[in-house]
């Protein structure tokens, strides 16, 4: 079999523009034969026919739209798809005829003459591989090719709105990327079997790394089986100075210390305060108080030390652009998710982020679109995205007290609430903190962590021990409660 031959260009044949310049359109013609290799598309077919193993490996990594260039080769596989719904049994060829024949496409693909010179093409399967690798990148050429196309198409027609354009191009290139990973559509066979093994784990306790990535607050993570979901939309909610930056720092802290790696969009704080941050409260040492210590405490020091080694083996990428757009937001997320594999992120806070819109927009659609747009991360880059948002100050009553505030004391968009997966808000009373300025640091004061809204789980109270010295917050264990929250009024 020979290898697919790209022909080289010959550029001196092509018309040149002033300045000694090729002409980009001289060079592209949408008339010329797409990249493809008929014999390795053969090969992998055949070698599917004769060998299980070759037929598990090739329904795995190919299947994906347009992954032949021959629609009778597409064809063939499309069969062979829908006959083995798991994707892990052999391929009896008289099945196969028998199946095109009944859907009115076996002389489609040219009968059962053609079905037996693909087995005999082939006299092993030793090499599926091989194959399977020049027909995924012919087809992830020709999906470049369509891509480019249809982009230049749309640049024509932008209208002035690149900044959108750029992103809706982006995230095709990196379907292109992932396209041997998506499928159109999924049968139930192999969904029920993977729920059957998911709900096992539940029972029996097994493997619970699988099931979520934990926070480290043990009744947040039971409220969402298992820790953050992929996918997920976790808005973190409070008022003005109760602790949101910390509370989602050490969230970060303590999935990053588990080897996850994590993203940060920090809009209001730089990369080097939130890593101050970061150290005092692994450290439990209050870094500022060091200007003013006359000697120096060495278990303090010992303890940043220590502090310092575990962040630096830790996989967290910060970026700290303010007023960052929601499209560069977006676009930069995707190349973190690329180049350092985060599996989580934290973005601080939603009303900060802009949105290009038009003079008749209001607040409250921009931070609806920005929302929305956060969901859409999230499902696009199957991870969780932790995103915190102001309470709004009605939510304090006339004498200055804080009770515990509602989904609907959400800052300028009721779509925070729709679009999110969980609604977390943080409480705590400033009263008690100003009250104990004077007095032992090493004292926690109360606060707790209200779970007012969780799609997949149940609503409940996570009660915490607040440190605003290091601003830290850990779990009261002793005082722990999985009891529903109450309704929220409207």
């Amino acid at each position: 079999m020979q290898e697919n031959q790209f022909p080289k260009r010959d550029y001196s044949k092509h018309q040149e523009q002033p300045g000694g310049q090729t002409s980009a359109a001289s060079v592209l013609s949408l008339e010329r034969e797409k990249p493809h290799d008929n014999d390795a598309e053969i090969a992998v077919l055949g070698a599917m026919l004769i060998n299980a193993d070759a037929a598990s490996v090739g329904l795995g990594r190919l299947n994906f739209p347009d992954a032949f260039y021959s629609q009778a080769h597409q064809t063939i596989f499309n069969a062979m798809v829908a006959l083995n719904p798991k994707g892990d049994a052999g391929m009896d060829p008289v099945v196969l005829m028998n199946y095109l024949r009944q859907n009115n496409q076996l002389d489609l693909v040219g009968g059962p003459s053609y079905l037996a010179m693909l087995m005999d093409k082939v006299p092993t399967a030793a090499h599926i591989d091989y194959y399977i690798d020049i027909v995924k990148q012919t087809a992830v050429l020709r999906k470049v090719i369509a891509t480019c196309s249809e982009a230049i198409l749309k640049c024509y027609d932008a209208g002035g709105h690149a900044e959108q354009l750029l992103d809706e191009i982006e995230k095709q290139v990196m379907e292109v990327s992932q396209m041997n990973e998506r499928q159109d559509y999924q049968t139930i066979q192999p969904l029920v079997d993977s729920a059957m093994q998911y709900i096992v784990k539940l029972i029996t306790h097994d493997a619970p790394d699988d099931l979520g990535i934990p926070t480290g607050y043990g009744v947040l993570d039971r409220s969402m089986t298992g820790g953050l979901q992929p996918g997920m939309l976790f808005v973190l909610a409070a008022r003005p100075s109760i602790g949101k930056t910390a509370m989602a720092l050490n969230m970060a802290y303590n999935i990053a210390m588990r080897g996850v790696p994590v993203g940060i969009f920090s809009l209001e704080m730089s990369a080097e305060q939130l890593t101050l941050r970061l150290i005092s409260s692994g450290a439990r040492v209050n870094i500022s108080d060091l200007a003013f210590q006359s000697e120096q405490n060495q278990g303090d020091l010992q303890k940043i030390k220590e502090a310092c080694s575990n962040i630096r083996r830790s996989n967290i990428v910060i970026d700290e652009t303010g007023g960052i757009d929601i499209l560069e937001l977006r676009s930069k997320a995707r190349r973190m998710k690329e180049k350092h594999g985060i599996q989580a992120l934290f973005i601080d806070y939603l009303q900060l982020i802009t949105i290009n819109s038009g003079r008749n927009s209001s607040r409250e659609n921009d931070v609806a679109r920005i929302s929305g747009s956060l969901k859409s991360l999230a499902k696009e880059l199957s991870i969780p995205v932790v995103v915190l948002a102001q309470v709004n100050r009605k939510s304090e009553d006339e004498k200055g007290e804080s009770p515990e505030p509602q989904m609907h004391h959400l800052r300028e968009s009721g779509a925070i609430e729709q679009d999110a997966d969980v609604v977390a808000l943080l409480h705590r009373n400033r009263k008690e903190q100003y009250e104990n300025d004077n007095h032992d640091h090493t004292i926690g004061l109360n606060a707790v962590l209200i779970i007012a809204k969780n799609r997949n789980g149940r609503t409940c109270k996570q009660p915490l021990t607040f440190f605003p010295y290091y601003t830290r917050f850990d779990e009261r264990e002793d005082m722990a409660s999985d009891e529903d929250v109450p309704a929220q009024k409207k």
